[in-house]
């Protein structure tokens, strides 16, 4: 555990996600997921438009490239990290923009639960799901509320 009472996996797993959502609130897509491995599961919250499973980090940059078009002020603001079993994160995200066509606000709440492996320089993503809800995302990586560890 760090001295803040994180453990080295969410410690790293959270600088990573924080530098990676600073690209992805710029439009930099490619930045954003640069860390992603050529082939994963991505699965994507069905909130999201054309929601569906991607399986590869150019499909996932493809993906928010288009999303980020149709809503070119996009920002994601993270404010939730919390670490399940070895090697499962759980990220909470407000997602909001403004439609380029419509000028309509939007807003979202999403849940992510990220499965990564240790390495000596920074997790290795294995798959994300996305989920609508927190307890969705908790019940789907194996938790219950009273058992999260994390930081907001």
């Amino acid at each position: 555990m760090t001295p803040s009472g994180e453990s080295e996996l969410l410690r790293a797993f959270r600088e990573a996600f924080e530098e990676a959502n600073g690209f992805w609130n710029t439009g930099n897509m490619k930045r954003a997921y640069a860390a992603l491995p050529d082939q994963l599961e991505y699965r994507l919250s069905p909130i999201w438009p054309e929601a569906r499973v991607l399986r590869s980090r150019d499909e996932v940059i493809a993906f928010f490239e288009n999303f980020h078009a149709t809503f070119p002020d996009a920002r994601t603001t993270p404010h939730e990290y919390i670490e399940a079993d070895e090697g499962t994160v759980i990220v909470g995200s407000q997602v909001t923009g403004t439609g380029r066509s419509s000028g309509a606000g939007a807003a979202m709440e999403i849940w992510q639960v990220w499965r990564v492996r240790t390495s000596d320089e920074a997790p290795i993503v294995l798959s994300v799901i996305e989920f609508n809800d927190r307890q969705e995302a908790m019940e789907s990586a194996g938790m219950r509320e009273a058992g999260a560890r994390g930081t907001l």
